[in-house]
């Protein structure tokens, strides 16, 4: 579903996009067990730019490009699959928290995740777009380790899913400084928000 610019829904979402966009983590966020979370990924094909674009007129944009390496327009596709963990473009195989699939709080640090896909504007070279999904993500009882589970197909018997916390998890000296989520089941997520937005090097 395309929201149009200035409408409840539209607004509701932009709220929240904002609101997320933090530089710092807010810690120990009580359990739940469903959680709208933020996913970052690349969009490699054009759908950005035809004409009317999703950043222009996101009541008439392209259907998905349909290709298989092309990971926004497979996510709304195929919903997230567990055949695509580790898959990605920026020659990144490191998971912090095993094989799973990751989501966070925070739209700064999905952010990120987006980066081998960021394309510039056509009518403005210092402005880059870049997606992200919205999800609603199960999360049951995570599993909250002290370090990193590289290889991990699951969380222990007991717990549902894997929670980076701020501070822990060091990999080469380097701790979490934004939490994140893995869960290891496909059916444990749904994107229900395809973000399409712009921004400028010194936003980040």
């Amino acid at each position: 579903m395309s929201l149009r610019k200035g409408t409840a829904g539209y607004k509701t979402i932009e709220a929240k996009f904002l609101k997320d966009w933090v530089k710092n983590n807010a810690q120990g966020l009580p359990e739940a067990n469903e959680k709208l979370l933020w996913h970052g990924t690349d969009q490699l094909c054009c759908i950005l730019y035809d004409k009317p674009t999703i950043l222009s007129s996101p009541t008439d944009v392209s259907s998905p490009c349909a290709t298989a390496n092309c990971p926004g327009c497979g996510i709304l596709m195929n919903s997230f699959l567990m055949n695509k963990v580790g898959v990605n473009h920026q020659g990144r195989k490191f998971q912090r928290l095993g094989q799973g699939l990751y989501f966070t709080p925070h739209s700064s640090k999905a952010h990120f995740y987006g980066h081998f896909g960021a394309k510039s504007l056509p009518n403005d070279s210092e402005r880059y777009c870049r997606i992200m999904f919205l999800s609603k993500v199960v999360i049951g009882k995570p599993w909250e380790p002290e370090k990193v589970s590289q290889n991990a197909r699951g969380p222990p018997k007991g717990y549902n899913s894997t929670w980076g916390r701020v501070g822990h998890c060091p990999h080469g000296g380097s701790k979490l400084n934004y939490e994140e989520y893995a869960v290891y089941r496909q059916d444990a997520c749904l994107p229900v928000n395809y973000i399409a937005y712009s921004y400028t090097s010194s936003s980040e």
